[in-house]
């Protein structure tokens, strides 16, 4: 193996960090925070509307990135290049984020004329403006972290909480308005960070006309729409069970469901922060010398991070429950367990895919989220029919595993983990735990797995801190 010099990797790992850092302030205030008010959620909404809304934020996080062409991603990517004109990559991505809003809005027009799903009746203005505001925000975000403009990104994540905290408590406390408050408040959470971006990026005079389309364009729709499958992996991998038991089930038993990610989140907001940092870096890293020792150790750092909340969050699943969930949602804290290995799982995916991006190989990370898809779909039918909800979190967590075998051996040669039967046994241990905290509760033992966890993972853990304290 290459041996890659300290200070190159301290180098490498201060900026990486660095981002990470201003992120973590953006992410922290715009999952963490927004986290706490879960209590609020659950006793004022009922599991059936909570699910209701749940249903369709997942549906539009689906059509999305189909009705966009994913072009958000090929502007991040494409962005980070010097070569390319950055004005006529915003224009590009601008024309297909339009287009979409166009389409979105004559749908929901004809489902307002024919009645069609009367459920939605009364939501569909605001089905509208969310997604009006969420697909520009989503844009706006990638555009920045292309540009590199990390800083303004942690600023729009800071702006975001305070308008989605006070909004919450404005409209579901003090006006009382029930799910249409929370669609308000959702809606203005989006909108205001995109109007902080558009201004901030001077986005006016980014913009450029195109009469046709050009070779960038037909290059970045080259490298962003096998993406579409990909983005439709991870959606299928997160929400299929959701709609797989609410039709066997009922709406109410996904509203359960539902509520059990809030935990897991804690996971996923740290790999959120973690990959956005990550996809900054392992583009520009890519191709340079020892890439493949940076990546491995990048990779192992990160699983042991993640690992470790996982296993504490795995023990704490009831205790949490009692805080955060009020009323009939306690019972929710039955399908945390799994669901945070499915995050781990997901986090170390998550880090394997900008390495695939970096080599412009969308066409890997389109297979492995079509494999993955078509695995959920499956075993979620199988599995809550035969186990109810519970069947739902374990299909997650097969087809999250799924999705990362088949990343990992496409990338094989891009980066070197040592000892990876480490990372392989902490898994399996994992997965030891979740069954006891769930159908045992023996927490003894659960404390005797996370005591092995972190023996297995000492070195891994001893030097991490090493590359920490030497950074800051």
């Amino acid at each position: 193996m290459k041996k890659i010099k300290q200070g190159n990797l301290t180098h490498r790992s201060k900026y990486l960090f660095k981002n990470m850092g201003i992120l973590a302030v953006s992410n922290f205030s715009s999952k963490i925070l927004v986290f706490l008010l879960v209590p609020l959620y659950t006793s004022v909404l009922s599991t059936d509307e909570y699910g209701t809304y749940d249903l369709i934020i997942s549906t539009i996080t689906l059509v999305w990135p189909i009705l966009t062409a994913n072009i958000v991603d090929a502007v991040l990517r494409f962005s980070l290049e010097k070569s390319y004109d950055k004005k006529e990559i915003a224009s590009t991505g601008i024309k297909y984020v339009s287009g979409s809003v166009v389409i979105v809005g004559i749908v929901l027009l004809l489902l307002h004329f024919y009645d069609i799903f009367p459920r939605l009746n009364g939501l569909k203005t605001y089905i509208f403006l969310y997604y009006v505001f969420y697909v520009f925000n989503q844009y706006f975000a990638q555009l920045a972290k292309g540009l590199e403009r990390v800083k303004d990104m942690g600023i729009a994540g800071v702006v975001s909480t305070i308008v989605m905290i006070a909004s919450n408590i404005f409209f579901l406390v003090v006006l009382k308005k029930g799910l249409i408050g929370f669609f308000i408040a959702n809606i203005l959470a989006q909108a205001i960070p995109t109007i902080y971006y558009f201004i901030r990026l001077k986005f006016w005079g980014m913009l450029t006309r195109i009469k046709k389309v050009s070779h960038l364009e037909k290059e970045m729709l080259f490298y962003c729409v096998p993406l579409i499958c990909t983005t439709l992996g991870w959606w299928v991998n997160s929400t299929a069970d959701k709609y797989t038991v609410a039709i066997m089930c009922g709406v109410a038993a996904n509203g359960l469901l539902s509520v059990s990610y809030k935990i897991p989140s804690i996971i996923s907001t740290l790999q959120g922060i973690f990959t956005q940092a990550w996809q900054i870096s392992a583009i520009k890293e890519y191709g340079e010398a020892s890439s493949e020792s940076f990546y491995g150790k990048t990779f192992s750092y990160l699983n042991v991070a993640m690992s470790s909340a996982c296993t504490f969050l795995i023990l704490l699943s009831r205790p949490l429950a009692h805080i955060l969930y009020s009323n009939d949602f306690y019972n929710a804290w039955r399908f945390v367990p799994f669901l945070l290995i499915s995050t781990v799982l997901n986090s170390a995916s998550g880090f394997v895919g900008p390495i695939l991006s970096a080599k412009k190989d969308s066409k890997s990370l389109a297979l492995s989220a079509v494999y993955g898809a078509c695995a959920n779909i499956i075993l979620n039918i199988i599995l809550v029919y035969f186990m109810g909800t519970q069947g739902a979190t374990i299909a997650t967590v097969i087809s999250s595993y799924l999705i990362y075998y088949i990343r990992v051996r496409a990338a094989k040669n891009e980066f070197i983990v040592n000892e990876y039967w480490r990372v392989l046994l902490t898994w399996i241990l994992l997965v030891v735990q979740a069954g006891l905290e769930i159908y045992l509760k023996a927490w003894y033992a659960e404390i005797a797995i996370i005591i092995i966890i972190i023996i297995i993972n000492k070195k891994i853990i001893k030097d991490m801190l090493r590359i920490l304290f030497k950074i800051f």
